[in-house]
């Protein structure tokens, strides 16, 4: 078998690197195009999104982080990544349907439970890893019920913020299906894909689930000119709004 003259995880990474980049430029856009629409719309979390994922990338690039538990292996950086970064993700779904802060810090802990239980299934093996993976798809599983059950109940009756709020629930409710699948059938899990092949896919994945997502902020931020709740705010109640996505 005739050696690559490159490592093709790498030359993925760098490019995941450039994609996030992209996605730092309009998470900028954002929040300079219109600052009173920024302050309206909270656009300063999702700037967090690429800044992190695209610090994670670069930390893989170099070998950085890699861990070895027993016969099992982990990547630090990307867990870290997803800790910080898909809460927010799910989290201003919320926020964009004005849901009450109790249901949008429950999607931030419900997502931060799946990454750490799914961490806890990659290194581990026997009965702890299938159990912790079960525990963690009926994470998975409650955030698409909130996703797709409760949050509709809040939206305001307002077109441009039903748009893009369909337009986010469907691209992290239907993208995050391929996660859980592609650890199955990666070294963690079955073993039918290779360590390079798995890297992959999932460089690809984070990517198309991170820069999209804030291009179509960017693209729908009149979504917030009307209506839309007061950042400042602190609501608590089912009735208001909460004041960010995670919080």
């Amino acid at each position: 078998m005739v050696a690559l003259p490159v490592d093709p995880v790498r030359v993925l990474y760098a490019l995941a690197v450039l994609g996030f980049g992209v996605g730092v430029w309009i998470g900028w856009r954002l929040l300079t195009d219109d600052p009173a629409l920024a302050e309206r719309g909270a656009f300063k979390y999702l700037l967090v999104i690429p800044v992190v994922a695209g610090a994670s990338y670069v930390l893989m690039f170099f070998d950085i982080g890699t861990l070895t538990v027993g016969e099992q292996s982990i990547v630090v950086p990307r867990y870290v990544d997803w800790l910080i970064t898909t809460p927010i993700l799910v989290g201003y779904i919320g926020y964009v349907a004005g849901a009450p802060r109790r249901w949008i810090v429950g999607l931030a802990a419900a997502d931060g439970a799946m990454i750490l239980l799914g961490a806890v299934a990659t290194v581990t093996t026997g009965p702890t890893k299938w159990l912790s993976l079960g525990l963690s798809g009926l994470g998975h599983a409650s955030l698409l019920v909130v996703l797709y059950v409760v949050l509709p109940q809040y939206l305001p009756d307002e077109p441009k913020r039903k748009g893009l709020f369909k337009l986010l629930q469907n691209h992290v409710g239907l993208l995050w299906l391929a996660y859980p699948n592609v650890w199955l059938v990666g070294p963690a899990g079955f073993g039918l894909m290779s360590g390079v092949g798995l890297s992959m896919i999932i460089a690809y994945l984070d990517v198309v689930a991170k820069t999209p997502y804030l291009y179509f902020v960017w693209q729908n931020a009149r979504a917030f000119e009307t209506g839309s709740a007061d950042p400042a705010s602190d609501a608590t109640t089912d009735e208001g709004a909460a004041g960010s996505p995670t919080a």
